[in-house]
């Protein structure tokens, strides 16, 4: 439910704040690399994003807090930036990069956060003039976990028509990639 929730409140922030949103080209996942530390995942078609932002809400469990007011100027629930990632030139459709300590031309824009264990972070890829973006993906640290437990998969969030939630998925990096030039992209 909070993962539903979030997904909402995330699309109506965005719809609000701008009256519409990017299109979509390209998926965003975590991961984990080879020793075991969480990585955001990304697959996209054309070009490339310009970055990552990773962020979260400040009420996590109520998209409208009993404290919101109504005549305030904002949203109900609004989300806090923690950290936001400038993409080197890369080659080819995917990258990756570690969330705590970005490498292979990654950069943090500003100092990287202590994320918290307590926290479901929401994560998505960008480009400088707004043109797309990447289909977001909702996280906690713990999920590295259940990650190092099947190498080589990707963690996505994706929407079960049976019971009409958004669930955590687990698929395999290649399929992940191949969802990224396919699925996910604008025509």
């Amino acid at each position: 439910m909070r993962r539903l929730t979030g997904l909402l409140a995330a699309g109506l922030i965005a719809f609000g704040a701008t009256g519409c949103t990017v299109p979509i080209n390209g998926i965003t996942g975590v991961g984990v690399d080879q020793d075991g530390n969480l990585v955001i995942v990304l697959a996209w078609c054309g070009r490339q994003p310009d970055g990552v932002t990773v962020y979260h809400d400040r009420y996590p469990e109520d998209p409208t807090p009993a404290t919101y007011d109504p005549d305030a100027s904002g949203p109900p629930n609004p989300t806090i930036d923690d950290a936001s990632y400038l993409a080197p030139q890369v080659t080819g459709e995917t990258a990756s990069f570690r969330l705590d300590a970005p490498g292979d031309g990654w950069r943090a824009e500003q100092e990287i956060p202590s994320f918290d264990p307590a926290i479901t972070y929401t994560a998505y890829g960008w480009t400088q003039d707004n043109s797309y973006s990447t289909a977001h993906i909702e996280f906690q640290l713990g999920d590295a976990d259940k990650l190092r437990r099947k190498p080589g998969t990707v963690l996505v969030n994706d929407y079960d028509d049976r019971t009409d939630k958004v669930v955590d998925v687990l698929i395999p990096r290649a399929e992940f990639d191949r969802q990224g030039r396919t699925k996910y992209c604008e025509d």
